[in-house]
């Protein structure tokens, strides 16, 4: 890839390198030629495209550092590449698939000029209904609750040696997801207790992977929604939930644990912090929130301003060795 500042500004504007990055991820381009379909047209054959316009393609990736052309119309990959693999621990093909929750999300980005005139997040403008109900009823939505279990599955052990989770006690994890967290704090506490509470897709794949695990009764999966009053928990824990919501919805949240709470109960916010991260990545991340959910990154102040209003107190902050912090409120100001 060019270091020239003119390339990189003119590549920054063009729009078509997002697209094409699109177009491999869908037609899985990596893993044909992992699987040592690597010529033009093998990988034309396999992916159903017009050879010559793939070739198009291919040459206009390889420039940019994407593939790499060790012969003429034959393909290997790059550091980059691999990042596409299907089976990748980043899991970013899914992503990026068009055929999936990809196009979606995709179309949703395209509208921030209308979100910045109308304040309003284009997902719901683009689709009908917000995110979370348009895809309870949409075959993508069963892939983003698989590709939310993935992303769990990259910290849930450090999220649970990163606090000192009580050894008999029951953990509520509220938008748990397909259960991943609640399975970890099971396996490393044989006498804890917890549920998950997720809508009712979720909560189905939360079951099974308890069910797998032979957590028996230790482990309940909780269809329904953190907006209706909560089973009573010694910790609430809304991991990357809060970031989903604007402030209104966020401080709902945030008194209802509080309601449910009893004197003793802890209330965990785990999220990553808009003034402590990585700026590239939290300014992506803070516009995206937005872009889909309506949602938005906090910093640690705005986090504890919400938390007072609902009245809770920050008690401790733990960092993992990913960057998530780790927020403990208890009941009282």
């Amino acid at each position: 890839m060019s270091d020239d500042p003119a390339h990189q500004f003119a590549e920054a504007v063009s729009g078509l390198a997002p697209v094409a990055l699109r177009a491999a991820a869908t037609l899985r381009l990596a893993d044909h030629i992992l699987a040592g379909h690597d010529g033009l047209a093998a990988l034309a054959e396999r992916t159903g495209t017009d050879p010559d316009l793939l070739e198009r393609l291919m040459r206009f990736l390889v420039c940019r550092g994407i593939f790499e052309e060790p012969r003429p119309g034959t393909y290997g990959l790059t550091g980059l590449a691999v990042t596409l693999l299907d089976g990748h621990p980043s899991r970013l093909r899914p992503w990026l698939d068009q055929d999936g929750i990809g196009a979606r999300l995709d179309a949703a980005t395209g509208g921030l000029l209308q979100a910045l005139r109308t304040g309003r997040p284009p997902y719901r403008e683009l689709h009908g209904r917000p995110f979370y109900e348009d895809l309870a009823d949409h075959p993508a939505g069963i892939t983003f609750d698989r590709l939310r279990g993935h992303h769990a599955e990259s910290f849930a052990t450090e999220l649970v040696e990163a606090y000192p989770w009580p050894p008999d006690g029951h953990v509520v994890d509220l938008g748990g997801g397909t259960g991943v967290l609640s399975d970890a704090l099971l396996s490393a506490y044989p006498r804890l207790r917890a549920t998950s509470l997720d809508l009712p897709d979720a909560a189905r794949a939360a079951g099974e992977r308890s069910a797998a695990a032979g957590h028996g009764d230790r482990f309940t999966a909780l269809a329904g929604s953190f907006f209706e009053p909560l089973p009573p928990a010694d910790v609430y824990t809304l991991v990357n939930v809060l970031h989903n919501w604007d402030d209104a919805d966020a401080l709902r949240i945030l008194r209802g644990c509080a309601g449910a709470a009893g004197s003793d109960t802890v209330v965990l916010v785990v999220e990553r912090l808009l003034d402590q991260g990585d700026p590239y990545a939290m300014t992506a991340m803070d516009l995206g929130m937005f872009l889909f959910l309506g949602g938005r990154e906090r910093t640690l102040d705005r986090y504890e301003e919400l938390a007072a209003t609902a009245g809770l107190a920050r008690r401790a902050t733990t960092e993992t060795p990913g960057g998530l912090r780790v927020l403990s409120f208890v009941p009282g100001r």
